[in-house]
């Protein structure tokens, strides 16, 4: 019995020194991540963009950009046929009123 308790202490020891190791092995290699990472962030001025962050922004901000033009544009066509539309009524009821004064002078004899 006590040779049994003995051979599942060793087991058990053996487990927890090697899940130890392992677990050192993980944290060391976390560091040297962690080391990696900074050394690409000291590289790099704070708030400065990663290469791809940057081209991803700009191509947002381009497509942003070229919809306020898009609208921009649409709303001068719509001005532009506004104002020619307001044109042609304004002579359109140019012209009535002088048929207007005309049928009045003659009215007037």
């Amino acid at each position: 019995m006590l040779q049994q308790k003995l051979e599942m202490a060793q087991w058990t020891i053996t487990y927890l020194e090697q899940r130890n190791k392992q677990l050192e092995d993980e944290q060391t290699l976390d560091e040297l991540w962690r080391i990696h990472g900074d050394g690409n962030l000291a590289r790099r001025r704070l708030g400065d963009l990663v290469p791809v962050e940057r081209e991803a922004m700009l191509l947002r901000l381009n497509a942003h950009l070229e919809r306020l033009l898009a609208k921009a544009n649409q709303d001068n066509n719509l001005l532009r046929n506004m104002k020619n539309h307001y044109w042609a009524r304004m002579h359109v009821c140019k012209a009535r009123m002088k048929v207007l004064q005309r049928r009045l002078a003659k009215a007037q004899k």
